[in-house]
């Protein structure tokens, strides 16, 4: 009995499990021909015919209620297809009205209607109340989606990625890579202050797929060290709760009356010379570590020789200083900011009204190409066997032209000075001549490095090469310091980037004329040019050949150049073409000045001076009258030239240079030595000091060998 017992148990178990499975397999094919109704059901959706036999299955309706059945759901259904098929938002509206109404409501249809016809319950909502159907305004239309997308291409925006390996392909269009300068937010303020507003997605959903926001890989060499002080600080008075924001362009805003006017942001306006930005807490005398780039005296080995370093350091000071500096930067940081919104603007401005003889040509150096073989032995690979290409880019914007035309020269001399950069202009200018003889007046848009076209020699040969050459007028206009990227940037990394593709399809390319030759047969876009060294020695010695040129004061602080006659040069403090549509580039605007670079005429002027100086002769009492003349003051038996501030009986004050060397002298940064002197150590009046170089002047050869004897 009980071996039956387990035999059964046992028996029972196993019909258990057996009649599980059979049901799990009957609900997976119920599930599964449940699917597939519903699948041919809105594939092949069931007549209205049908629907009312489905209904009415088993009963015995009248033939009254047959028809009424049909026509609901015969009219349910040309309404669902209407609504379905319906791309105006207008359209939609009404066929959503015609059915949320009071009866549908109060016999509680709602929910039921919503199914029926397929709408969503916020439009039932929006039907509840009284709409006049009044058209949307088409945001998305072409030309709105033109102009963002126009927005974000622009370099104040952002910035192309120089790299030849950055670009992005998407459905085999493949674009150089461009990383945005700010985040989405701001410049979705940005572009609503200066358009129409738009939605943020629809500002978001019109960003060219190349242009991408910055990666940890995008690691910026090239970033402005004002920009990157200031903002080292703006976060450390953040943190410390003393600051409501950290953006610093709204703080620069905040403090000025209006930022699209000089003298605002120059700090030359009454009503907002003295403003400061608000804070949220006062501040207190704890000290805090801040970070910051700063230059440093490194000593080597042999202890005589020093360099200076750019390093990253941690300054400790106090709130109280913190804040203090932060005011006096952020007062100076807003002629910054005025200067790149100001030079780009501009830069657009030009570019989209350019006259029938203008031209626009926007250059920079690209980083050096070092050539390559496809294959290589170990010592070429590891040893010092590579040379290097000079490349610089441009882009020529002509008004007979429908798109810009990108264009670069190639050079085996790395020299990146003014005789070398009117080397690479030539073939340049040429190619203007050949292809738009019509072109009479050149603009040249740049950054401003000292070393390469912010100088003296770059000025002489600009007011008299184009000249030479048949040009009329001739513009330099130069972008903010570090805030000088551009089109340019982009073709080098393209031609780097073909250049390297063909060396690893085994092309050699070992020289910079190598390398131009099959870029050149590349099928590249990009216009190209050879230009040997011994064209570059040319203009070398061309310039040797030239006088002694002198420094323009202020050459660091000047924006645009303009020349419209030989050799007469005239500068500003910011780029102006107010008057260019009726042909005229040196309009009084904004403090030009001229300028003269012949050292030659420096020493007739400091010559007919000396006529009328007597260097023994001084006046007996120094009053009022002489405060601005130029003296030197004897301190600690040595003299120092100087300018007289102020005169107060036996006193004066006055603002005095720094000694550089053997009658070299400098102007002391970023404080001025200025401090009260008795009247009888000043020793005489001299006229002002000539420039010899940048940053030092020296005083006039006969008077220094005056103050030397005495």
């Amino acid at each position: 009995m009980h071996r039956e017992r387990r035999q059964c148990y046992r028996q029972l178990k196993k019909l258990q499990h057996k009649l599980e499975m059979e049901k799990k397999k009957a609900a997976k094919y119920k599930t599964k021909c449940a699917r597939l109704k519903k699948k041919m059901l809105k594939k092949n959706p069931q007549s209205p015919t049908t629907k009312t036999i489905n209904i009415l299955k088993g009963s015995n309706a009248s033939s009254l209620v047959k028809k009424t059945l049909r026509f609901h759901f015969s009219l349910l259904s040309e309404i669902k297809a209407r609504y379905s098929a319906a791309k105006k938002e207008r359209v939609k509206q009404i066929y959503a009205r015609l059915i949320c109404g009071k009866l549908i409501k109060k016999y509680k249809l709602q929910n039921f209607c919503q199914k029926q016809i397929g709408f969503s319950y916020k439009r039932w909502k929006t039907c509840g109340r009284e709409l006049d159907f009044i058209r949307q305004k088409n945001i998305s239309s072409q030309g709105l989606r033109s102009t963002v997308k126009q927005f974000f291409l622009r370099d104040d925006v952002s910035r192309v990625v120089a790299g030849k390996k950055n670009t992005v392909t998407v459905r085999k269009i493949k674009k150089q890579r461009r990383i945005l300068c700010d985040i989405m937010v701001n410049l979705h303020k940005k572009f609503s202050a200066e358009h129409k507003h738009v939605s943020y997605s629809f500002f978001c959903a019109q960003r060219p797929f190349w242009v991408t926001q910055p990666k940890e890989a995008d690691r910026d060499t090239c970033l402005c060290k004002t920009h990157e002080n200031l903002q080292y600080m703006a976060d450390k008075l953040f943190s410390l709760g003393i600051l409501a924001s950290k953006n610093l362009e709204e703080m620069a805003d905040a403090i000025a009356c209006d930022m699209t006017k000089k003298e605002c942001a120059y700090g030359q306006c009454q009503e907002c010379k003295m403003t400061t930005c608000s804070l949220f807490r006062s501040p207190q005398n704890k000290e805090v570590n801040l970070t910051q780039w700063s230059l440093e005296k490194i000593s080597h080995e042999n202890g005589c020789d020093s360099s200076t370093v750019t390093i990253k350091k941690e300054i400790a000071m106090t709130e109280d200083e913190l804040v203090t500096q932060f005011q006096d930067r952020l007062f100076k940081f807003r002629g910054h900011i005025f200067n790149i919104r100001w030079q780009y603007s501009m830069y657009r401005k030009l570019r989209e009204n350019l006259g029938p003889n203008e031209c626009l040509i926007h250059i920079d150096f690209s980083e050096n190409y070092s050539c390559k073989y496809a294959k290589e032995i170990q010592a070429v690979h590891f040893g010092g066997s590579h040379k290097q290409a000079t490349l610089h880019t441009g882009v020529l914007y002509v008004q007979a032209e429908p798109a810009p035309v990108p264009f670069c020269t190639i050079s085996p001399s790395r020299r990146h000075d003014p005789p070398s950069i009117w080397a690479h202009l030539d073939p340049v200018l040429k190619m203007i001549q050949e292809n738009h003889p019509n072109v009479t007046c050149l603009h040249f848009f740049s950054d401003g490095p000292a070393s390469q076209y912010k100088q003296k020699a770059n000025f002489y040969l600009l007011s008299t090469v184009p000249f030479k050459k048949g040009f009329s007028t001739t513009t330099w206009n130069f972008f903010e310091a570090s805030h000088g990227k551009g089109a340019p940037d982009g073709i080098g990394g393209t031609l780097k980037r073909t250049a390297d593709n063909l060396v690893r399809h085994g092309q050699d390319l070992p020289d910079a004329e190598s390398l131009f030759y099959h870029l050149k047969h590349s099928g590249s876009v990009v216009r190209l040019f050879y230009v040997g060294e011994e064209d570059v020695d040319a203009w070398v010695q061309m310039m040797e050949e030239v006088q002694t040129l002198s420094t323009i004061k202020g050459t660091m602080k000047i924006h645009q150049v303009v020349s419209t006659e030989p050799s007469c040069l005239k500068y500003r403090d910011i780029s102006c073409f107010c008057q260019a549509e009726n042909g005229v580039y040196d309009c009084p605007c904004y403090a030009l000045q001229e300028a003269s670079l012949s050292m030659k005429k420096m020493e007739n002027l400091a010559a007919t001076k000396q006529l009328s100086f007597d260097c023994s002769l001084r006046p007996e009492v120094i009053e009022s009258k002489h405060i601005g003349q130029w003296c030197v003051l004897n301190y600690d038996e040595q003299p120092y030239p100087g300018i007289i501030q102020e005169v107060e009986n036996h006193n004066i004050k006055i603002k005095c240079m720094h000694r550089n060397g053997i009658n070299k002298f400098f102007w002391p940064s970023p404080r001025d030595d200025i401090h009260w002197y008795s009247d009888d150590q000043v020793i005489c009046f001299i006229p002002e000091p000539l420039p010899v170089n940048k940053r030092s002047v020296q005083i006039i050869h006969d008077i220094w060998e005056y103050l030397q004897e005495h």
